[in-house]
């Protein structure tokens, strides 16, 4: 899995979150100090979520090998 299958997401969830609340509490910020901020809030999460994720993100532990298995009790 690449790691814009991750961060792009995650933008996007910032971005939804940041306009909502922006628009909620903040209604007297004008219309492009609200741009702003957003571009910024995605910017800044998007950066950290990708330096944040390894660069293995598919990559996971093995499962250990089982040498006794049901059948075979001693």
């Amino acid at each position: 899995m690449k790691k814009s299958k991750v961060v792009i997401p995650i933008m996007v969830v910032v971005a939804v979150l940041a306009t909502w609340i922006l628009n909620k509490d903040h209604s007297e910020v004008p219309l492009l100090h609200k741009i702003l901020i957003t571009v910024g809030a995605c910017i800044l999460s998007g950066g950290l979520g990708y330096l944040l994720l390894g660069s293995d993100v598919q990559k996971v532990d093995p499962k250990p090998n089982q040498q006794n298995k049901k059948g075979s009790r001693k």
